[in-house]
């Protein structure tokens, strides 16, 4: 890989996009109803604690990705292999970014465009940037994040002028009490799309700034969650609580209820624009996760596994599952069942391991 470093306002901006993703059009935290939007800030602080455990294995390990110091702290008969299961689930996620991704793009726009034609200019496309570095997917984040914003900005103020929001279908709070609000949280909140984190510890050695870096990507995934609220909050207050459950895209809906006289109408492209972006960059996070794992575990040189990669990223999305909501159902069950064990229990052993060494290396005298 040769050695990039990136910069903090780079990493600022492909975290957020990473974590805005598929998460901004989809029904997040619905299992809340009406406080979806509480569920989705109580999340990303379980989150943010997620990832200060990463940045502790970080600030012991500075120059090496999650692989390299698996097989360091594990010993190389148990890390090798637990070091090969972390590329596994990233090409997996990459997989069911894409899979989300084109067929959310069917749904809304190419009603009638083959998934895989979708998928593998999708998948093509990152390959391309990916080639070129992780520093240019970076510097590009950049433009992008400008985009998703002002798109955000444009809709808010349309949405208002057109006098869809209400903010009563907000209320009541917490009408059946906290339980489906620690449920969702427990269920969906905490792991997507604050858990998927754990493909920044394939990023973080390539960070300008080692004391800073950490705070920084902190500071990018709480702004995610502030957006992800206020769009969820923004979604029930455009449609109420039932339509948004029901509706796959739910931001869909809310942004085609602008329309101001016969002059504004049909914005719902942007919406599709936002979600290209979003699916684009958190795939491609993924992707280079797994190709500096490969690099790292197989000493094989990065840009020559790009293409072999991206094929079996695109056979993955394929094979998926048969249907979006087999896919859906599928992505749900593995948020509590598969996740936790990678995004959780191994680096919980990792931060225990480094903490005994820490402490035993500090009392042996001299």
């Amino acid at each position: 890989m040769g050695i990039v470093k990136i910069g903090l306002v780079q990493f600022f901006s492909i975290t957020l996009l990473f974590e805005l993703g598929t998460a901004l059009v989809v029904n997040l935290g619905m299992g809340a109803g009406r406080d979806a939007w509480l569920s989705i800030l109580i999340g990303s602080v379980a989150g943010v604690v997620v990832f200060a455990g990463y940045a502790y294995l970080y600030r012991k390990y500075p120059e090496m990705p999650l692989t390299g110091y698996v097989r360091k702290l594990l010993g190389k008969y148990i890390g090798a292999p637990v070091a090969l299961m972390y590329i596994i689930l990233y090409i997996n996620l990459a997989g069911r970014d894409l899979r989300d991704g084109s067929t959310m793009l069917a749904m809304a726009t190419m009603h009638n465009s083959p998934l895989f034609i979708l998928s593998t200019l999708m998948i093509l496309s990152s390959a391309y940037v990916l080639h070129k570095g992780v520093e240019v997917l970076t510097r590009t984040s950049l433009v992008f994040l400008t985009l998703v914003l002002l798109i955000g900005i444009f809709g808010t103020i349309m949405l208002v002028l057109s006098g869809s929001v209400d903010l009563n279908r907000l209320l009541p709070m917490l009408e059946d009490g906290a339980v489906p609000v620690i449920r969702s949280v427990l269920q969906q909140n905490y792991m997507f799309p604050f858990g998927e984190m754990i493909a920044f510890t394939m990023l973080m050695p390539f960070l300008s700034n080692a004391k800073k870096g950490p705070w920084v990507i902190a500071a990018a995934m709480l702004s995610a969650a502030l957006m992800l609220s206020y769009t969820m909050a923004l979604n029930i207050s455009v449609l109420g609580a039932d339509i948004v459950e029901r509706s796959p895209l739910p931001l869909m809906p809310t942004i085609s209820k602008i329309s101001i006289s016969d002059f504004i109408q049909r914005v719902d492209i942007f919406v599709v624009m936002v979600l290209i972006i979003g699916v684009f960059f958190k795939m491609a996070v993924f992707f280079a996760a797994a190709l500096i794992g490969i690099s790292d575990l197989f000493g094989i040189a990065y840009r020559r596994m790009i293409y072999p990669c991206a094929l079996i990223i695109l056979f993955t999305s394929m094979l998926d599952a048969r249907s979006f909501t087999e896919h859906l159902d599928e992505g749900g069950r593995l948020l509590y069942t598969v996740y936790p064990f990678f995004m959780l229990a191994v680096p919980v052993v990792l931060i225990v391991i480094t903490m005994l060494r820490s402490y035993f290396s500090a009392r042996r005298p001299g």
